[in-house]
Parts: structure tokens; sequence; C-alpha cells
């Protein structure tokens, strides 16, 4: 369910298994490079300027950050050591949500650190 677009809604429903989905087929449309360059950069720019500055997977993701009381969330692409593009996705709907920004950290880490 997609009430306004932006995600600024309790009314709108996605799955995190769908919106990776989502992101997949963004990535092989004719409008990536359109997608990608709305995304901020991690430790760059946007809502994720102050985000990792000091880890090897700075620069190296476009992500789109979510929040709301009891709702955190991120999601885009990382590009991983090798060279590889990785699609991620990160929901928490808890009242503990806010908890999680270490966790998503340590997801863009791991999947930057993938052998």
């Amino acid at each position: 369910m997609i009430e306004n677009g932006a995600g600024l809604s309790r009314i709108e429903r996605i799955s995190a298994e769908h919106l990776g989905e989502l992101l997949v087929h963004a990535y092989s449309s004719p409008v990536m490079p359109e997608l990608m360059s709305s995304l901020p950069v991690l430790a760059v720019d946007g809502t994720v300027m102050r985000r990792q500055a000091e880890s090897p997977v700075q620069g190296r993701a476009h992500l789109k950050t979510g929040s709301l009381n009891g709702v955190r969330s991120i999601a885009g692409y990382v590009l991983d050591q090798q060279g590889r593009r990785w699609v991620v996705v990160f929901m928490a709907n808890h009242e503990m949500a806010g908890a999680t920004r270490p966790a998503q950290d340590a997801l863009l880490d791991w999947v930057y650190q993938r052998p």
C-alpha cells in the first residue's frame, strides 16, 4: 500500500523482501542512473552524511534512511571491496527501533567485507 510515495505514513506497507526486489529491478531499469544519483552517499551527503565516516564502506553506498516513532530503516546499494554491488534493506518496527543504528552500520560493514 502506498499513500504518498515518500514513505512518511503509517498507512504505507512494504516488506523488506519486496523492497529488496524493487531495488534489484530498479537497478536494471533505464532510470537507474537517476535513482542512484538521488540516493545519498554514505558519509558524504544527505541523511547518511554523518554515518560511518571512518569505515571502509564510506563513499561506497547509496542509501535512503527512514524513521517514524518506533520505526527505523535503511535501504539501497552497497559496493563491496571486490567491486560487486549489493542491495541492502534493514527495517525495524518496534518501540526500541531507534536503538538499531549500530546494527544497521554493522550490516553495511558486513556487506562491504563479504569474501
